[in-house]
C-alpha cells in the first residue's frame, strides 16, 4: 500500500534530489562528471518538466548538455566561456532550489492555516446587542451599588 504524500512533500523530495545531484557535481568537478550523474540530471529534468517546472527543467537540461559537451572539448575550449556558462547554470540552480524550498515551506504553512476550521463567528442581531447592553448596564449598576456600600462602611 502506497503512503499518501502531499504535493509539498513531493516538491521537497524533488528539490532535495536535485540538491544531492548538485553536491555530486561540486565534489566531482565539472570536468569529471560520472555518466550516472548526467543521466540523473537528464531524468530529473524530465520529471520537473512533468511537474510543470519548465524553468527548472531548462536549467537542468542546459547544465547536463554543457557538461556532456565539455567532455568532448579541448582543454583550451573548456577554459574559456563554457566554464563560465556551466558555473552560471549551477548558480541559478542553487538560487532556484533555495527559493523553491522557501516557497514550499510558506505554501505548507499557508495551507495549514487556511485549512484549519475556525469556529464560526456570527453577527449579533439587535436583540443580542440589547441583551449584552442590558447585562453590561446591570454589571455597572452592581459595581456602583458595591462602591456606595463600601463608602457607607
Amino acid at each position: 500500500m502506497d503512503e499518501y504524500r502531499s504535493k509539498y512533500e513531493a516538491i521537497e523530495d524533488v528539490l532535495d534530489e536535485i540538491m544531492k545531484l548538485l553536491e555530486d557535481l561540486y565534489q566531482s568537478g565539472f570536468d569529471t562528471v560520472h555518466d550516472s550523474t548526467l543521466k540523473d540530471l537528464e531524468k530529473t529534468g524530465e520529471l520537473t518538466e512533468q511537474y510543470g517546472m519548465q524553468y527548472l527543467s531548462g536549467l537542468l537540461g542546459g547544465l547536463a548538455d554543457e557538461i556532456s559537451a565539455g567532455r568532448h572539448r579541448t582543454e583550451e575550449m573548456r577554459a574559456t566561456d563554457k566554464k563560465a556558462l556551466v558555473a552560471e547554470l549551477y548558480t541559478r540552480l542553487n538560487e532556484y532550489l533555495y527559493l523553491g524550498r522557501q516557497k514550499a515551506v510558506y505554501d505548507r504553512g499557508k495551507h495549514y492555516y487556511t485549512e484549519v476550521e475556525f469556529p464560526e463567528v456570527h453577527d449579533m442581531d439587535e436583540d443580542e446587542m440589547n441583551e449584552d447592553e442590558m447585562n453590561e448596564d446591570e454589571m455597572n449598576q452592581g459595581e456602583m451599588n458595591q462602591g456606595k456600600m463600601n463608602e457607607d462602611n
